[in-house]
């Protein structure tokens, strides 16, 4: 009986192996779809650049979504959801999250009704992704002080939707603490003057952390816990909301603060 359970184990283990591997090969794929084809079609239906992004977007909220429930079907993993209601009806605010895990970032935005989002240079330029992000009109995160600009513009104009960072930039990696957040969030905030929503992201077992590869799968399959928070308001956590480098430094230490305070205690 031991042997024939650890067999049914190896065959799942490596079921999930092949799994996953189907499941990168795919999201490529798609990326590579909605870039090439998809896109140029959203194009030629409108000549407003601001309704061809949202309408990329909504692809992208759609495909992340199907794919997010495929992977569950597959049985890498499963998730669940507190304050759904919250992240549906965001507009207009800052949605901060952590990044303990590659699949996160998909997971939110096929949950959010409609968000623009900030992508590392990687996402960027990468042939896999370039084509989605850039029809969606995500912002690139170049570390430049027009970065900042770019995404308190959004903010301001686009009144359907929340704009989505992740402030600590990368994944945590595997057994760590948060990383110390960036002051980008922070200074976007401040500048625009909106809510903060914050989401708490868990991952377990942990997998798809900082440096682990793709086939470094857990012994079992992983839960992802998305939890939405109230939002939170600047004044609330600064006493004065001038923008200079000093606030921006407090603002990005409480939340900081705040995050690891929230986190433990799951």
């Amino acid at each position: 009986m031991l042997k024939r359970d650890q067999i049914k184990q190896k065959a799942n283990y490596l079921w999930r192996v092949g799994a996953t591997g189907f499941s990168f090969a795919s999201f490529g794929i798609g990326g590579v779809a909605i870039g090439g084809l998809i896109a140029p079609l959203v194009k030629l239906s409108t000549q407003n650049p601001g309704l061809r992004q949202q309408r990329t977007q909504k692809v992208i909220k759609h495909s992340f979504k199907g794919f997010t429930e495929m992977m569950v079907k597959l049985g890498i993993m499963t998730y669940d959801i507190e304050g759904l209601e919250k992240l549906q009806h965001s507009k207009q605010e800052l949605v901060i999250a952590n990044h303990p895990t590659l699949v996160d970032v998909v997971v939110l935005i096929g949950l959010m009704e409609q968000a623009n989002c900030v992508v590392k240079q990687a996402l960027w330029s990468n042939p896999f992704t370039k084509g989605p992000v850039q029809n969606a009109g995500y912002i690139l995160n170049a570390g430049s002080e027009q970065f900042i600009h770019d995404c308190v513009a959004r903010l301001k104009q686009d009144q359907a939707a929340s704009l989505l960072i992740f402030p600590e930039g990368t994944r945590t990696a595997k057994g760590e603490l948060l990383n110390e957040f960036q002051r980008g969030a922070a200074n976007i905030a401040i500048r625009a003057n909106v809510p903060i929503r914050p989401v708490l992201i868990s991952c377990t077992p942990s997998t798809l952390t900082k440096n682990e590869k793709w086939y470094h799968v857990p012994s079992k399959p992983f839960h992802i816990h998305v939890k939405v928070l109230d939002a939170i308001q600047v004044d609330d956590l600064l006493e004065d909301v001038t923008v200079n480098p000093k606030h921006v430094r407090q603002l990005s230490h409480q939340l900081h603060q705040f995050f690891n305070q929230e986190l433990s205690k799951k």
